[in-house]
């Protein structure tokens, strides 16, 4: 039986975010596929992230699913609770 694909992820945050980097790093370690949003260096990036946290930036902010219209929003979450977000997607 195959495994049905992951929904898209995208991670909104800056390079300079502690919290940011060991999500990224957690994925990476996985092989989960990711977009990563820099919200320091794209305008469109820092617009999306402030439009899911009352106008400032949580880093990170992951949303998994449609970015318009994502099935899960989660912000600065522990590797486990990044997993379980993912799994529930």
């Amino acid at each position: 039986m195959q495994t049905p694909p992951l929904p898209p992820i995208l991670v909104l945050g800056r390079d300079t975010c502690e919290d940011t980097m060991a999500s990224r790093a957690h994925l990476d370690a996985r092989g989960i596929p990711y977009t990563y949003g820099n919200i320091e260096l794209d305008p469109a990036a820092d617009a999306l992230i402030r439009s899911y946290n009352d106008g400032d930036w949580v880093t990170p902010t992951i949303l998994i699913g449609d970015p318009g219209s994502p099935t899960v929003v989660i912000r600065e979450p522990t590797n486990d609770e990044l997993d379980a977000a993912i799994a529930r997607a």
